[in-house]
């Protein structure tokens, strides 16, 4: 990124003099605000034709819980994992996310486990594995 040293603004004066730094926002369209001297936080002017496009982590899951679990275990060896390993993946790959942005905790993975018993089988310590022919 390019960076005008017109554009540059310390966080006091965003602080202090708020009306000047949003008149600088409004002749050259952003500006850099610095915090301890480095650049911290970027204040652009909205522009009415720009696209913007909300997105959020829960956005991009495409699959339900046992889903992503289904299309996880079907790729390790034995198709067996631990809960945690499991949920870890399955965020780490954004296969599945809750609402909130946050991975499934392994407690629910297990849950869901115990949910749909003709796809997935509970084994001692915390293990799940995808039940054979699914």
């Amino acid at each position: 990124m390019k960076i005008n040293i017109n554009d540059l603004v310390s966080f006091e004066k965003v602080i202090s003099e708020t009306k000047d730094v949003f008149e600088t926002v409004d002749e050259i369209g952003k500006v850099i605000i610095l915090k301890d001297n480095k650049p911290a936080y970027i204040l652009l002017k909205y522009e009415e034709n720009a696209e913007i496009e909300a997105t959020s982590p829960a956005a991009k899951a495409e699959y339900t819980l046992q889903e992503a679990m289904k299309i996880v275990l079907s790729e390790v060896e034995n198709r067996t994992l631990h809960a945690s390993e499991l949920a870890d993946i399955i965020y780490d790959r954004k296969l599945y996310v809750q609402k909130n942005g946050e991975k499934a905790k392994y407690n629910q993975v297990r849950a869901r486990c115990s949910h749909y018993p003709e796809m997935f089988e509970a084994l001692p310590g915390n293990y799940i594995k995808l039940r054979e022919g699914v």
